[in-house]
């Protein structure tokens, strides 16, 4: 092939050729000009048929429109574009002459003109496939043997385009290879899959494709992300995996390695053509007599239609399973285990491979651990319930974990209320429980107190090191220096500290503290004293509290800070009644000594009477 032309500076040649070795298409020229000058370029790669001529110039105001030409060139069989706009890039005569002829295949399978066009043009391999058949039937002089096929007419009376959709009718999966090419599955695996489809229609296999579509792009309309969701699937589950769900466990597998990885799951751009090349029977299910069906199945049992797609992202098998034989038997032995039927939805959608046998088989055995370990069965249904996630994990992995709470005084009735509280922290790893309590321990917090905050927020311990609990102490210390004695203060008093989000919760709260007039110091001081109040709502406690003090009774902000439980006190039942008690008797007194007495204390001291004779009132 020979390329002439004048080119400008920043000019850009690119020529894509289609390597019938590799089925794929790879550049044959890419090259740029820094000057302008009469350029010839030459490229003879014997494998390769060109597609197109890209050309990208900047051209100055003053320059000539940029011209090139594009002709044959002997050592390369094939075709090429000639063009006189730099930003043009058609296909050649000859291949213009196959889409067509491709394209009236496609009608006679049945679809319309418009939709065999766009089919024909995004089916490029199979496109050149066929040409590149013609042209070896050309040049090995082979015809003759298709005389009798062609009617008699001689091979030199069929154009370019005539052969090419005699060959095309002549290959096996007409219509279906094109296709699957169009909607993005590898040209590898189209005839693999197109032997899959012999007993089905083009047009047939068009509506179940675009109901797939239809049915994965609403569950990318309310955004849920389904990467993130089958990515803590496959890092929780430690049971030996049944055929199908090794099969879907491979089929992300190969999705994680490709390009964007699971992340293709929530694009829904590449999505089906992968589902399809790794579970292509699903082609095979009616639309009506089956897919319909399954999403009202869903439906009854509580999953939203919206979200049908994502239980079959999830677990695609599902779709190959027969309603009445296999996926009704899974449901009642998940009722007769305890489960409310009501309920099931909620679990399919927060764990859709709860539908695979070996997790069916766990049922059981899970159940009878929790028991085991003196968990009432209401607390084991609750904790199901609320982590179906629980049914993929080996017993061995729950021993070790239990052991681990064993060790840090977790014991009997307290094991059994983190089960019902924090499920989720059975699904850790033992080597990740040993990292919270060794980073812990860095903190100054001995075992004892280890078992207490386990008891009393064992969330804590189903949280991430390095992602999670060293940036939030690292906040504390770096932005308000609670080092040493008084972070470990704030540790002891207020772990719930460690399970708020720092920037949705925490860091607001405290930068509201300091807008409103508390200094940094300040803060830091009434947080060491109380920490809790980092907790605390801004509208609902922190702002009508503080707005109470300042303008109803005429305090300084500052009183708070050597008394900050001031915010722990109900505004309407204590703070009030008790300051309008001593307002109308005239008696001064700080913030402690106001709110820190029992009642009958306060009575007997302010009212000179054993105990309140009346209910609180509010201020007015």
């Amino acid at each position: 092939m020979a390329i002439s032309g004048r080119y400008t500076s920043s000019s850009i040649i690119h020529i894509l050729g289609y390597d019938r070795r590799f089925k794929k298409c790879v550049p044959l020229i890419d090259c740029s000009r820094a000057e302008s000058k009469d350029t010839h370029l030459q490229t003879s790669a014997s494998s390769c048929c060109p597609l197109s001529v890209t050309v990208r110039a900047n051209l100055s105001a003053n320059s000539k429109a940029l011209k090139f030409s594009v002709a044959p060139y002997s050592g390369l069989r094939g075709w090429c574009c000639a063009s006189d706009n730099a930003m043009d890039s058609a296909p050649t005569d000859k291949m213009q002459e196959a889409f067509d002829a491709v394209t009236v295949l496609l009608q006679e399978l049945g679809i319309s003109k418009a939709d065999a066009m766009i089919i024909s043009r995004n089916a490029p391999s199979y496109t050149h496939e066929l040409m590149d058949v013609v042209h070896e039937l050309d040049e090995l002089a082979l015809w003759g043997s298709w005389e009798t096929e062609i009617g008699g007419v001689g091979v030199e009376h069929l154009t370019f385009s005539d052969k090419i959709l005699k060959i095309a009718r002549r290959k096996r999966g007409a219509g279906f290879i094109p296709y699957l090419e169009s909607i993005g599955v590898n040209p590898s695996s189209t005839l693999h899959i197109s032997r899959y489809l012999l007993g089905e229609t083009l047009p047939g296999l068009i509506e179940k494709v675009n109901f797939f579509k239809e049915l994965f792009a609403l569950v990318n309309l309310h955004k849920r992300t389904i990467s993130s969701m089958v990515r803590r699937m496959m890092m929780r589950l430690s049971i030996s995996a049944d055929d199908d769900l090794q099969q879907c466990l491979s089929f992300f597998e190969k999705m994680e390695a490709r390009l964007g990885g699971l992340a293709i799951l929530d694009s829904g751009g590449d999505v089906l053509a992968r589902l399809i090349e790794s579970f292509p029977k699903i082609l095979l299910r009616d639309v009506n007599d089956h897919m319909n069906l399954l999403i009202d199945f869903f439906i009854s049992i509580g999953v939203p239609k919206c979200y049908a797609g994502l239980v079959i992202l999830c677990y695609p098998p599902v779709i190959l399973f027969d309603i009445e034989a296999d996926i009704q038997p899974r449901m009642r032995l998940l009722e007769k285990a305890g489960m409310q039927r009501k309920e099931l939805g909620k679990m399919l959608l927060k764990y859709p491979w709860l539908l695979s046998k070996c997790i069916q088989d766990n049922i059981s055995d899970v159940i009878s651990f929790f028991i085991a370990a003196k968990v009432p069965k209401r607390n084991v249904d609750k904790a199901i319930k609320k982590c179906p996630q629980l049914l993929g994990c080996s017993i061995e992995t729950f021993k070790l974990i239990v052991n681990q709470m064993n060790s840090l005084n977790i014991k009997g009735k307290t094991v059994a209320r983190v089960v019902s509280s924090s499920p989720h922290l059975f699904l850790r790893r033992p080597r990740e429980f040993s990292e919270v309590v060794f980073f812990m321990k860095e903190l100054g917090l001995d075992t004892e107190s280890l078992g207490r905050i386990l008891n009393r927020c064992p969330e804590i311990y189903a949280s991430n090191v390095e992602n999670t609990l060293r940036r939030k102490v690292n906040f504390l210390i770096e932005t308000y220096g609670l080092r040493d004695n008084r972070l470990l203060l704030v540790m002891q008093k207020y772990p719930e500290v460690l399970a708020l989000n720092v920037e949705q919760t925490v860091k607001l709260r405290l930068e509201y503290l300091e807008s409103v007039g508390f200094s940094k110091e300040n803060v830091a001081f009434m947080v060491s004293g109380f920490p809790p109040l980092l907790g605390y709502s801004i509208e609902e406690v922190l702002k009508p509290k503080l707005e109470f003090l300042v303008n109803a009774m005429g305090r300084s902000i500052k009183e708070i800070v050597t008394y900050p439980r001031y915010f722990s006190y109900s505004l309407e039942k204590k703070i009030k009644p008790r300051f309008r008690i001593l307002h109308n008797r005239k008696i001064q007194c700080d913030l402690k000594t106001m709110l820190s007495k029992s009642d009958d204390v306060f009575a007997e001291e302010f009212l000179g009477i054993g105990r309140m004779l009346v209910p609180p009132m509010d201020y007015i």
